[in-house]
């Protein structure tokens, strides 16, 4: 898969003077679990304008997903002097929730202002954004964990199923693994250590009672006691380094499931807060196939719009 398009992170904005009626742009769209990008193009890649929105996960809700995506674009088009009636628009979405299709029915009907739309996952996009357009493989690591690889115009995606269920090896698993840890020390059934001793303080030195502060906890707090973690490991704690470790076993061990057949021959891509911090400790066969990102989820959006513009035929 090879779009071969303008790099238009490198292209100057364009003037409202260039705009005339009825003309066709296209809107990239990135959604997540705290914000929404919207950014608004040329078709030969010049951004005429950017605004950030709110969370967005199709799969929770449509509407206010649509709301967060809606609300910036207005802002964008405000500020170049444009209405709905002046332009045609292209959209390419990369948002959560796209595993569940009466979520992706009900949000195509929604973003009827779009002449054509082609709507994926947010690992997609940012593959593609990734890789330049181009055929490759990532694994996202931060609070979660999800692997995507696109060869041929075929994707296949592994993990992101969710916290608790999934997503192991990522922020949240860890935060998990370090309070089990300290509840079973807590109890005698295990033997106190320096690690299980410092999230006990800190919890409760933030005027938490750390027996009880998991209770109910969803993803995003678990992730909040990676630094914990990471400090530990720095300063040379040999549990933090093991539990590190343990997630980039688990990383390494996806990455080698992704890569397989049709995809095996494909560059990797590690993206994600944790990802610096667990790269070093990879698999020596899998560290040996990683190379830099070349761009981000945004752009990879863009791709998808352009898409979408050339699949009209105009």
């Amino acid at each position: 898969m090879n779009y071969n398009i303008v790099n238009y992170r490198k292209s100057p904005l364009q003037s409202n003077s260039m705009i005339s009626d009825k003309k066709n742009l296209l809107v990239s769209i990135d959604g997540g679990a705290t914000k929404t990008i919207v950014q608004l193009s040329t078709i030969d890649g010049h951004i005429l304008g950017k605004a950030r929105g709110g969370a967005a996960n199709i799969a929770n809700d449509v509407e206010g997903s649509w709301h967060s995506i809606i609300t910036p674009l207005q802002k964008i088009l405000k500020n170049t002097n444009l209405n709905f009636s002046d332009v045609r628009l292209y959209g390419g979405v990369g948002v959560a929730g796209t595993e569940l299709p009466s979520a992706c029915e009900q949000f195509r009907k929604t973003a009827h202002i779009f002449e054509n739309l082609i709507l994926k996952s947010d690992a997609h996009t940012s593959c593609l954004g990734a890789h330049d357009g181009k055929d490759g493989a990532i694994i996202a690591i931060g609070t979660g964990t999800v692997a995507l690889a696109l060869f041929n115009q075929k994707e296949r995606k592994l993990s992101g199923w969710g916290f608790p269920q999934d997503d192991q090896g990522g922020g949240a698993w860890i935060g998990l693994q370090l309070i089990s840890d300290m509840l079973r020390s807590r109890d005698g059934r295990k033997p106190r250590s320096d690690l299980t001793n410092r999230v006990y303080d800190y919890l409760s030195q933030n005027g938490n009672d750390p027996m009880i502060w998991a209770v109910g906890a969803n993803s995003s707090k678990f992730a909040t006691l990676v630094p914990l973690v990471i400090q530990a490991a720095e300063e040379g704690d040999i549990e933090a380094n093991n539990l590190l470790n343990q997630a980039a076993n688990i990383i390494s061990s996806l990455a080698k499931s992704l890569l397989e057949d049709e995809f095996r021959d494909l560059p990797i891509c590690l993206l994600g807060g944790l990802s610096e911090f667990l790269i070093p400790r990879l698999d020596p066969s899998i560290k040996a196939r990683i190379v830099a990102p070349t761009g981000c989820s945004l752009e990879g959006a863009y791709y998808l719009a352009l898409q979408a513009y050339k699949e009209k035929g105009l």
